[in-house]
C-alpha cells in the first residue's frame, strides 16, 4: 500500500531523526571515524527506504533468505565469518531492545498501513544497522578480520547500550507527530525465523514435570484390580507399609549392604535387588513401578518425580561420584519428605531442596574423582547420616545451617588465597595504563602521517620502549620526555631540506640522534637485523630529505575505521604467565592494550564458572575479584592449583558465545529437575 503524502512526510521526518540519532551515539562511542559513521548511516537509510516501500510481506522463506541476502556478495571464508557475527548482533539487539523496538513497530504498522509488517522488516531495527554496518566495512576496503571483529564487539556494545533511548526517542517522536500505535491484536501473523534460543522455562520447573507426568499416566487405561475407586489410590494401611519398608531399606543401608528380599507386602522391593539379593553397585533409583504402585495413584506421581531428578543427578558427569553416593545415600529420606509434604515441590526455599543445593554448592570446585575421604566429602557424609536417623523439618534446617557453616569456611578460604595474586593483577593493570598513555602520546606523531616504516616501528617497537619507561620511571621522567623527543627528532631528519644551513644541521645532528634510536633499540631487545632493516629505511628517506625530495605520499584507505591513527591490536587472545614469590597467575589477555566493554560482565563475585582452556579442556573456577579498574577477573580453584586472570572482553566473548558459564552446580536440584522435564519432553 502506497504511503501518502502526510505520511511521506512522517516517515521522511522520522528516517531523517533516526540516522542522526544513530550517528551522534556512534560518534560519542569514539570508536569511528566521520567518513565511517557516514557509510553506516547510508546503509541504514537505504534499509529503511527498502523496508518502508515494501508492498507486501514476503513469505517464510523469502524472510529467512533476507536474513543472509545482504551477504549474497561475501564469498570469502573471512567474509562469512563477518556475516555470522553480523547476524548474532542483530539477533541480540533484538533481544535486548525488544520493548523499545516493539512500540516504535506498532506506530510503522499505522504509518505504512500495513498489518502484516513483519517484526524483523521494522525500517529502524537491527537489521538495518547490520546492513549499514556492512556497508561501512565494503567502504573501508582491505582490514584483517580480527579486526573488524574486535571493532564489531565494541560497536555492539555501544549499541547495546543506547539503542533502547534512541528507540524510546523515535517512538515519542512518532507520538507526538499522531501516529498512533497499532493494537497487537490486529497485526497479522508475525511468522519468522525460528528463533535459535530455547523456549522460556515454566516458573515453576518441578510443578510442570508433575504436571506432564500426570498428563501421561492419564492415557494409560485405569488399572483393574477390583477395588472401585480405591483401586487408583493407595489406602492408609498400604502407605503406612509403604513408609514401613522404606525404613527399613533405610535402616539396613540397602544401597550398600546385602539385604534379603521378603515376600510380604506382595514383592514391592524385590525388583530393587540383583537375584542374590545384592543392591545395584551403581546409584538405584526408586520408581512406582518398581514398588508395585499403581501409576494413577498420587504416591506414584510423588516416587517418580523424584526418580527422574535423581537420574538427571546421577547421569551428570560434572557431579563428583563421592557427591552422588552422598545424594543417592537420601533417596528415601526425600521420598518419605515428599510423600508427607507434596510442599517439596512447590516451594522453592523448602529445606529438603535446599540440603541438595547447598550440597552442590559446598562440593564445586572438586574434581569429578575427588576421594570420599576429601575433608569436604567427609562432612557431607556425615551431615548425610545424621539426616537419615533424624529425618524430620527440624533436621533439615539444622542441616541447612551446618551446611551454611561449611560455605561459609569456603568462601572465607577462597578469600585468603586470592590475596597473594591481587598484587599481580595490580601489575598487568599498571602495563594496561602504561600502554593506554603510550598510545596517547604516541596519536600526535602518527597523526602527522608518517612513513609507513616508521609507523609500524613507532606502533609496535618504540611504544614497548616508552611502556617500560612509563612503568618504570613515570611519565615526568628526563627519559619519558627524551623518548618521545627522539620521535620528533626523528620525523624531523625526514622532512625536505632546501636551506643549505639546515642540511649542515641535519648532518649534525643526525649521529646522536640514531645513537639515541639504537639505544633504545638495545633495550627493548629488538633482533639486529630489525634494527638494521629499520636504519636502511631511515637512510633512504634521510637521503631524500637531503636532495629536498618530499616522502612518498602515504595511499588512504577509502574510509578510515578508526577516529585515531593508531592501530587497534589484534583480538586474539593470548596466554601468558606472572609470578611473584612461588606465586604463579596465568592470563589469558591481548598482545596490546585493549579498553574494557562499556557494559558490566554477567557475572559477579563468587559465582561458579565452567570456562575452556587453552588445550580444550573445561573447568570449574570461581571469580574470585574483578578489578576496580581495568575489570580483569580473577578466576581461583586451589584445588587444581589453577590461578587464571582473564581480560573482560574475552570472558564477554566466551560468555556470549557459550563457551563459559555460570555454573549449572550452584541449583542442583532445580537444574535436576529441568533436565528430567527435558527428556520427558521427548519420551
Amino acid at each position: 500500500m502506497a504511503v501518502q503524502s502526510d505520511s511521506f512526510h512522517l516517515l521522511s521526518d522520522t528516517r531523517a531523526l533516526f540516522l542522526k540519532h544513530l550517528g551522534a551515539l556512534l560518534q560519542d562511542s569514539g570508536l569511528l571515524s566521520a567518513p565511517a559513521i557516514q557509510a553506516i548511516q547510508a546503509g541504514a537509510g537505504a534499509y529503511f527506504d527498502e523496508m518502508a516501500s515494501t508492498n507486501r510481506r514476503g513469505t517464510f522463506a523469502e524472510e529467512v533468505d533476507g536474513l543472509t541476502s545482504s551477504r549474497i556478495t561475501l564469498v570469502g571464508e573471512e567474509d562469512l565469518e563477518l556475516g555470522i557475527r553480523l547476524d548474532n548482533m542483530s539477533a541480540r539487539l533484538f533481544e535486548s531492545t525488544g520493548g523499545s523496538l516493539w512500540k516504535t513497530h506498532l506506530r510503522f504498522v499505522t504509518l505504512l498501513r500495513r498489518p502484516d509488517l513483519p517484526k524483523s522488516a521494522n525500517p529502524i531495527g537491527p537489521k538495518g544497522i547490520a546492513q549499514g554496518l556492512t556497508t561501512m566495512f565494503d567502504a573501508a576496503g582491505a582490514f584483517a578480520i580480527d579486526k573488524k571483529l574486535e571493532l564489531l564487539d565494541r560497536i555492539e556494545a555501544c549499541l547495546l547500550e543506547g539503542l533502547p533511548a534512541l528507540y524510546a526517542e523515535i517512538n515519542d517522536f512518532m507520538d507526538h507527530c499522531g501516529v498512533e500505535a497499532a493494537q497487537p491484536t490486529i497485526i497479522g501473523s508475525q511468522e519468522g525465523p525460528a528463533s535459535a534460543e530455547s523456549p522460556a522455562a515454566p516458573a515453576n520447573t518441578l510443578l510442570a514435570l508433575q504436571q506432564r507426568l500426570l498428563a501421561g499416566a492419564a492415557e494409560l487405561p485405569p488399572v483393574l484390580t477390583g477395588g472401585g475407586a480405591a483401586a487408583s489410590l493407595l489406602n492408609q494401611a498400604t502407605l503406612e507399609r509403604l513408609i514401613e519398608r522404606l525404613n527399613e531399606l533405610d535402616r539396613r543401608g540397602a544401597f550398600e549392604q546385602k539385604f534379603a528380599p521378603t515376600q510380604t507386602g506382595g514383592g514391592m522391593i524385590a525388583a530393587l535387588f540383583t537375584p542374590d539379593g545384592d543392591f545395584a553397585s551403581q546409584p538405584k533409583v526408586l520408581k512406582s513401578a518398581q514398588l508395585g504402585i499403581p501409576t494413577t495413584a498420587k504416591e506414584s506421581l510423588t516416587i517418580d518425580t523424584l526418580a527422574m531428578i535423581f537420574e538427571a543427578i546421577f547421569a551428570n558427569p560434572a557431579l563428583p561420584d563421592a557427591l552422588k553416593a552422598v545424594i543417592s545415600s537420601l533417596q528415601i529420606t526425600l521420598l518419605k519428605v515428599a510423600m508427607k509434604d507434596s510442599s517439596l515441590f512447590s516451594d522453592g526455599q523448602h529445606p529438603a531442596r535446599l540440603v541438595i543445593d547447598r550440597m552442590g554448592q559446598v562440593i564445586l570446585g572438586l574434581p569429578t574423582d575427588v576421594p570420599a575421604r576429601h575433608p569436604v566429602c567427609a562432612r557431607l557424609f556425615d551431615i548425610a547420616t545424621r539426616l537419615r536417623s533424624e529425618a524430620n523439618q527440624n533436621a533439615f534446617a539444622t542441616v541447612l545451617a551446618e551446611l551454611d557453616a561449611l560455605l561459609a569456611e569456603r568462601n572465607a578460604s577462597f578469600t585468603a588465597a586470592t590475596a597473594p595474586y591481587l598484587p599481580l593483577i595490580g601489575q598487568l593493570d599498571r602495563k594496561d595504563e602504561a600502554a593506554q598513555r603510550v598510545r596517547l602520546a604516541l596519536e600526535k606523531f602518527i597523526a602527522t602521517n608518517p612513513p609507513a616504516a616508521i609507523r609500524t616501528f613507532l606502533e609496535q617497537s618504540w611504544s614497548r620502549l616508552l611502556q617500560s619507561i612509563w612503568l618504570e620511571e613515570g611519565e615526568q621522567s628526563a627519559a619519558w620526555q627524551e623518548g618521545l623527543a627522539i620521535i620528533d627528532a626523528l620525523l624531523w631528519t625526514i622532512q625536505p631540506k632546501a636551506d643549505p644551513d639546515e642540511r649542515k644541521t641535519l648532518a649534525r645532528r643526525l649521529p646522536e640522534i640514531l645513537k639515541h634510536l639504537r639505544a633504545g633499540m638495545a633495550r627493548i631487545g629488538l633482533s639486529a637485523e630489525a634494527e638494521t632493516a629499520f636504519l636502511d629505511e631511515c637512510f633512504e628517506l634521510q637521503t631524500r630529505a637531503l636532495r629536498a625530495m618530499p616522502a612518498a605520499a602515504v595511499p588512504e584507505a577509502p574510509a578510515e575505521l578508526f577516529p585515531s591513527s593508531v592501530s587497534t591490536p589484534a583480538g586474539t587472545p593470548v596466554s601468558g604467565k606472572l609470578a611473584m614469590e612461588q606465586r604463579v597467575l596465568s592470563t589469558l589477555d591481548f598482545a596490546d592494550y585493549r579498553p574494557a566493554p562499556s557494559r558490566a560482565l554477567p557475572v559477579k563475585e563468587g559465582d561458579w564458572l565452567e570456562i575452556p582452556l587453552t588445550d580444550g579442556s573445561q573447568v570449574i573456577v570461581r571469580l574470585c575479584h574483578i578489578s576496580p579498574n581495568s575489570r580483569r577477573v580473577l578466576l581461583l580453584n586451589p584445588e587444581l592449583r589453577l590461578a587464571l586472570a582473564v581480560h573482560p572482553a574475552i570472558l564477554e566473548r566466551q560468555l556470549r558465545d557459550g563457551e563459559a558459564r555460570i555454573s549449572p552446580l550452584s541449583s542442583l536440584f532445580e537444574t535436576a529437575a529441568g533436565v528430567a522435564l527435558q527428556q520427558s519432553a521427548g519420551r
